[in-house]
């Protein structure tokens, strides 16, 4: 691309309309589970701005949006644009408004705000005469939101880039920090159980070395013991160590009555270089050598298991991010990591899609004063334009 035609996409950007835009999307309620009227105002701006729109109902009334800007070069590398248009529970947040550079309201920043860029991005180059050679991809899916969300829509994103109905050579999620997010832990819900065969009875009955409460606190001081040894390990230079924390205890019904049984939940996170059944191992063994020396049952459950990813640092889809914000801002863009997971951990490892992301900010996502600067949406919409521009048209031996 030129210069004069990048001046071109750059003055297609009108931070004004992105401002009405993002504010109007915001204020349709789109909660996680219920979201199909975000979905259908997404759908409805990518009409207006021309695109060809297919809403795939992942259950009835949530339907995943997509958009195909086609490109002239099959051999190209395409590119796909993400987001979810669904968003946590209202709640008691500020309500949608605007605040000078600021739009207020749930969903601005975690992610429709990102969404909007996205659209005017491609409107941009559209507008500026830009031919692509791959294919560019708009997409919005439902069911992100956890504990609500199963994650359904990501899931179904990925079932069509294995089946080849979408083929995208990368992807680039449009929230996060405003720098290019490219490595996350793993993650995974943890549940262990223990139980004694002895029923419940007064305390006075039962010496403490034998009360199974006794061998809970024994669980959370080997999980002490795994967290010093997980910050004596080397750190991820992107985003950070291992973790384990305790979020939910459960033991117990009555203050002198034995509590037979004990309920741990909590959070394991792992650095790229390491995979969940290695996590899964390490708890169970420690839980089997509390078993033998308490007689008591353990078992250990995982659930929503996301396995690390990591896009190096000289990929394509990392450098352009880098080099598209630098002609937008002046400043290149920083290369992070963070202890966070999201859908790049899925599409990632289970859609084999090299992933990245780039936003407008996250500092107030799932917060009660949600909010988003129109300044920085408008970067983002600029970083977006120009590095789609330049990836597309890259040699499809450059991109794999």
């Amino acid at each position: 691309m030129n210069e004069e035609m990048q001046e071109a996409v750059l003055a297609g950007i009108d931070p004004e309309a992105i401002a009405r835009d993002t504010l109007a999307f915001v204020e349709v309620t789109s909660e996680t589970g219920a979201e199909g009227e975000g979905s259908l105002f997404l759908a409805d701006l990518l009409k207006r701005e021309g695109f060809d729109v297919d809403l795939d109902e992942v259950e009835t009334g949530r339907p995943n949006v997509y958009a195909k800007v086609p490109g002239s070069d099959r051999s190209a590398p395409a590119l796909l644009f993400n987001g979810h248009t669904d968003t946590i529970p209202v709640g008691e947040s500020t309500p949608p408004g605007r605040e000078g550079d600021w739009i207020t309201g749930r969903g601005t920043e975690d992610m429709k705000g990102g969404l909007v860029a996205m659209v005017h991005a491609a409107s941009a180059l559209r507008r500026s005469g830009v031919e692509l050679g791959g294919d560019l991809w708009l997409t919005g899916v439902v069911g992100h939101e956890t504990p609500v969300g199963r994650k359904e829509g990501p899931r179904r994103l990925i079932e069509h880039l294995g089946s080849g109905k979408i083929a995208a050579s990368a992807a680039v999620i449009v929230e996060g920090p405003c720098a290019v997010w490219a490595a996350s832990l793993g993650s995974a819900m943890f549940e262990i159980t223990a139980a004694s065969d002895r029923g419940p009875i007064h305390t006075i009955k039962v010496p403490y070395a034998e009360n199974p409460a006794r061998w809970l606190g024994e669980l959370l001081a080997e999980f002490s013991r795994l967290e010093r040894g997980f910050e004596a390990l080397p750190h991820h230079p992107l985003c950070g160590r291992q973790q384990l924390n305790v979020g939910i205890v459960r033991a117990g019904d009555w203050f002198n009555r034995l509590p037979v049984n004990f309920e741990v939940t909590g959070t394991r996170r792992w650095t790229p270089g390491v995979r969940c059944e290695e996590v899964r191992a390490e708890l169970e063994q420690l839980c089997a050598q509390l078993g033998e020396r308490s007689g008591l049952s353990f078992e250990v459950a995982l659930s929503n298991e996301r396995e690390p990813f990591e896009t190096p640092a000289d990929h394509p889809v990392v450098e352009l991010l880098c080099a598209a914000a630098e002609m937008v801002s002046g400043s290149r863009a920083e290369v992070v990591g963070m202890g966070l997971v999201g859908d790049a951990n899925l599409y990632a490892n289970d859609g084999g899609l090299t992933t990245v992301y780039y936003g407008p900010a996250h500092q107030t996502a799932h917060s009660d004063d949600e909010r988003v600067a129109v300044s920085q949406l408008a970067h983002c919409a600029g970083v977006y334009a120009l590095m789609a521009a330049r990836f597309c048209r890259r040699s499809s031996g450059d991109c794999t």
